[in-house]
């Protein structure tokens, strides 16, 4: 009940935040725009809308390659989608890009090992 009582306002801020995006876009302030689509792909993974999600960090990765959170965040979809193999290629992809000094990188890395771990004992449900 709850969650469909929060469906009319995530369509509400969902278009907020697209026309955002479009408004960025048009204003040729692409690092803004690709802010705004990392948190419409994030609003996704939070409504299992796994497939549309991960169609966005594509669009991200192929506007900017060096980016290295679309290709983390691919990887933890994967993972929650149980397609390790996949994951593993995104991880990979993401720790090439990472900065070594990036202050969020060892979180990260930790709760990836995490997110894995209880998949692999059954802990968590996802599916596609």
């Amino acid at each position: 009940m709850a969650i469909s009582n929060l469906e009319e306002p995530m369509e509400v801020f969902l278009k907020k935040v697209d026309e955002m995006v479009k408004f960025f876009e048009e204003k040729k302030m692409e690092s803004e725009a690709r802010e705004f689509k990392l948190l419409i792909a994030q609003v996704k993974v939070m409504e299992e809308d796994f497939s549309g999600a991960l169609k966005v960090y594509e669009e991200i990765v192929k506007e900017e390659p060096s980016d290295f959170r679309p290709y983390l965040c691919q990887g933890v979809v994967y993972t929650l989608l149980r397609k390790n193999d996949e994951a593993e290629k995104q991880f990979e992809e993401y720790r090439k890009l990472v900065p070594e000094n990036h202050p969020y990188k060892k979180y990260f890395e930790d709760n990836t090992k995490i997110l894995s771990k209880k998949l692999e004992k059954g802990g968590i449900e996802a599916s596609i």
